[in-house]
C-alpha cells in the first residue's frame, strides 16, 4: 500500500517537471521523481530496480547540477552512465524482459542530457511506451495503467511545446514580447489592431496593424480619428508570409510612402556558420550582463546604438535614451523576461545585445559594437554565445527583426539566419 501511495507522486513529480519550461526545473522534479521511485522499488524488494534507479537519480542530481548554472554536461557522463546501465542489466537481468528497462535507462541518459526540450518531451514518451510494454508483459497491470497516465500527460505538455512554438503572426507576437520595456499598449479593434507607445513616438513603435491593404479604406476613417486623439502621425503596417498578400502590397506602394520595410528572420540551429572567427577571440569574454552592468550597456548604446547607428533608418531622440536610463537602472530586467548580454575586450565593454524571451522564443535586439571594433566578428561571437546560453535557459526559436536591404541583412544571414517574413510601413497623412 505504501509502495503504491509513493508511486503516486512520482507520477505527479513526473508530471509537474515536463510540465516546466528551464531545464534546471525539470531536472530537479525528475531527480525527486527517481528518488521516490527508488524507495517504491527498495519497498517492494526489487534490487535490481534499485541498482538501476539508483543509478538514474545519481544521472538526474547531476544534470540538475549543470542545468543549474546553464551548462550542458560533458559527454563522458553520458559513457560512464550508459556503461553502468549495460553492465548491471546483463549481469543481473533475470530474462529477455529486462532488456526493456535498459533500453528505457539508455534512452532517457541521452535524451535528457540534451538542451532541446522538444527531444526531451520525445524521450519521456518513448520512456512511457517502453515502461507500458515492459508493465503488461510481467502483468503488473496497476502499474502500466499509471504509465499510461503518464504517458497521456507527456504527450499533452508535448503538443503545447509545439503549439507555443508555432507562430504565425510575427507582428503581434514580437509587439506584445517586448511590451512591458516599451510600455507599448496593444489594442485590438474589430479586424484592426493598434500599436502605441508611451513613451516612443517614433514609426516603429506606432501604427494600426491591419491583415491585408484591402482593409485600409474601410477602416481609414477610425483609424486617422484613433492617431488624432494620441498625437501621433498616423501609419498603417501590414505583415507578409511566404509572400501571401504581396502582390496587394506591392499595388499599395504605388500610391503611398513607405515608411519602413522591416524584414524578419529565424535562427537555422543546425547550420554551418559562414562568418570568420573573431580576430582577437581569445582575448574577448562574454557574459549575460546583470544590474552591476547598466553603465557599460548605457555607455555602448549611446555610442555605438544612438550616436552612430548602423542602421540610419533608425533614429531616437535624446528623451528615448533618457527612458532607457531609467528602466535599466530602476527596473528588474529578468522580470520583464529580458537578459542583456555584453562582450568585453581587455576590461573594456565593446559590444551588447538584449534578448527579449517569451516562453520558447526569443528576440535578439538591439545589437550594438563600438565603431572601432566593427567588422571584426565581435558581434557574431556575442551573438552567438548568447544564443547557446538562451539555449540552455529553454528557449529554442531565435528571431531578429531588421530593416530591409540593409547591411544588416546579408550578416545575419551570415550568421546562419533565414528570412520568414516582411512587414511594410506606410504614412496614412497622403490618404484622403
Amino acid at each position: 500500500m505504501i509502495a503504491q501511495l509513493i508511486s503516486i507522486i512520482t507520477i505527479i513529480t513526473t508530471v509537474i517537471g515536463l510540465f516546466c519550461k528551464q531545464k534546471y526545473k525539470v531536472m530537479f522534479f525528475m531527480t525527486l521523481s527517481n528518488i521516490t521511485m527508488l524507495v517504491t522499488y527498495l519497498l517492494l524488494g526489487r534490487y535490481l530496480g534499485c541498482l538501476l534507479v539508483g543509478g538514474a537519480t545519481l544521472r538526474t542530481f547531476i544534470y540538475y547540477a549543470y542545468a543549474k548554472y546553464n551548462k550542458k554536461p560533458e559527454l563522458i557522463f553520458v559513457v560512464i552512465f550508459e556503461i553502468y546501465f549495460v553492465l548491471i542489466s546483463l549481469l543481473l537481468r533475470n530474462d529477455n524482459k529486462d532488456l526493456f528497462m535498459l533500453v528505457n535507462l539508455c534512452l532517457l541518459t541521452y535524451t535528457t542530457w540534451q538542451n532541446n526540450m522538444t527531444i526531451f518531451r520525445i524521450g519521456y514518451i518513448l520512456s512511457c511506451i517502453l515502461l507500458i510494454t515492459y508493465d503488461i508483459s510481467v502483468q503488473a497491470y496497476v502499474t502500466s495503467i499509471s504509465e499510461i497516465i503518464m504517458l497521456v500527460f507527456t504527450i499533452t505538455t508535448l503538443i503545447k511545446h509545439l503549439r507555443i512554438n508555432k507562430i504565425t503572426d510575427f507582428v503581434n507576437h514580437f509587439y506584445n514580447t517586448i511590451a512591458p520595456i516599451y510600455q507599448i499598449d496593444i489594442k485590438k479593434n474589430d479586424d484592426r489592431q493598434y500599436v502605441f507607445s508611451s513613451y516612443i513616438d517614433d514609426y516603429y513603435n506606432n501604427f494600426c496593424y491591419l491583415k491585408s491593404p484591402g482593409d485600409v479604406a474601410s477602416n481609414l476613417t477610425e483609424i486617422k480619428k484613433e492617431f488624432t486623439y494620441l498625437k501621433r502621425k498616423p501609419a498603417v503596417l501590414f505583415q507578409s508570409i511566404e509572400d501571401n498578400n504581396i502582390l496587394e502590397i506591392e499595388e499599395f506602394s504605388k500610391n503611398h510612402e513607405l515608411l519602413f520595410h522591416n524584414c524578419w528572420m529565424k535562427y537555422r540551429t543546425n547550420y554551418q556558420s559562414k562568418v570568420k572567427k573573431c580576430q582577437f577571440e581569445e582575448q574577448i569574454s562574454c557574459r549575460p550582463a546583470s544590474e552591476d552592468d547598466a553603465l557599460d550597456l548605457l555607455n555602448i548604446f549611446k555610442l555605438a546604438f544612438l550616436d552612430s547607428p548602423i542602421d540610419e533608418t533608425y533614429k531616437y531622440s535624446q528623451a528615448y535614451y533618457e527612458k532607457y536610463q531609467e528602466i535599466l537602472k530602476n527596473r528588474n530586467l529578468k522580470d520583464l523576461h529580458i537578459q542583456p548580454y555584453i562582450a568585453y575586450y581587455k576590461g573594456q565593454a565593446i559590444a551588447e545585445l538584449f534578448i527579449y524571451t517569451s516562453q520558447i522564443n526569443a528576440y535578439i535586439c538591439q545589437i550594438s559594437t563600438l565603431k572601432e571594433y566593427r567588422r571584426k566578428g565581435v558581434a557574431s561571437g556575442l551573438i552567438s554565445y548568447a544564443i547557446q546560453d538562451q539555449i540552455k535557459c529553454g528557449s529554442e526559436n531565435f528571431y531578429v527583426v531588421i530593416n530591409k536591404n540593409t547591411i544588416l541583412e546579408n550578416f545575419f544571414m551570415k550568421n546562419n539566419f533565414e528570412e520568414i517574413c516582411d512587414s511594410f510601413c506606410y504614412d496614412l497623412n497622403s490618404i484622403s
